[in-house]
């Protein structure tokens, strides 16, 4: 479905965001791209909608070369919820669901009925369609996002951090809403997270960055069981560390 090949990014002053990654995502896989700050994971997301041009190497999508397809095009084939969300302000919450659709050439009936079938899906009522964003909370704005970036009927969808902003019962609830998405759908998804955590419980497959280099690639069992190296088990280690002393806690006031 989707692959690397050798992809490269530069900046001046010999910088790489991005040092010679080679990977494949296979359709209908949950991947997880979990790094550090700077490690390169949202640069990597961004060249497969073209955000953003890679120095060198080729990133392909069901066996074509994006660079061989328009770029507007290949982005309303792929779904992308923005860190930071990205709703439009002066849009209601159906304008902002409908936008693609509208792009598309869609009709003012098959928009409304695409926004009412996705507010079902992403479990939201039907009266938030007139509201402006800003009168939602975070956790239904952050559903606005994902209904938007479904709306075209995508067979991928990435997502860069899209939980970062909610607190961890919110983000819990939806991190599941939308991995049962994803399997209902059949979709792809690629979703950049710090949390390894996050990553474990919700992915197929994670591939670890650091400092532009793609260090590990494996499944959630696999890295669990220790099979990765230093910088994989420090990921690991954290939410272990966290889960004993809640353990501990729970056993000392029990």
């Amino acid at each position: 479905m989707i692959a690397f090949r050798n992809v490269s990014l530069h900046y001046a002053g010999d910088v790489r965001a991005l040092d010679d990654v080679t990977a494949t995502v296979e359709k209908g896989a949950f991947v997880a791209l979990v790094g550090g700050s700077g490690s390169g994971k949202t640069s990597l997301l961004k060249t497969i909608n073209r955000l953003i041009e890679p120095t060198s190497g080729d990133v392909l999508f069901d066996g074509e070369n994006v660079r061989a397809q328009s770029a507007p095009a290949l982005r309303r084939r792929i779904g992308y919820v923005f860190q930071g969300l990205g709703l439009f302000p002066h849009m209601s919450v159906a304008e902002n669901i409908g936008v693609t659709a509208n792009l598309l050439g869609w009709s003012k009936r098959e928009i409304e009925r695409r926004v009412a079938e996705l507010l079902a899906l992403v479990d939201l009522p039907q009266d938030v369609a007139t509201r402006p964003p800003a009168a939602l909370s975070g956790g239904q704005r952050q559903r606005v996002a994902l209904a938007r970036a479904l709306a075209a009927r995508p067979p991928v969808m990435l997502m860069d951090e899209p939980f970062g902003a909610l607190d961890p019962v919110t983000r819990d609830g939806l991190m599941q809403a939308v991995r049962a998405l994803h399997d209902k759908l059949g979709l792809t998804t690629i979703m950049v997270t710090h949390d390894m955590q996050e990553a474990l419980l919700a992915a197929d497959r994670i591939l670890v960055m650091s400092h532009g280099k793609l260090v590990a690639n494996d499944t959630p069992a696999a890295f669990l069981q220790g099979n990765a190296g230093a910088e994989v088990a420090a990921l690991i280690e954290v939410p272990r560390r966290q889960s004993a002393r809640i353990q501990d806690m729970m056993r000392a006031h029990g």
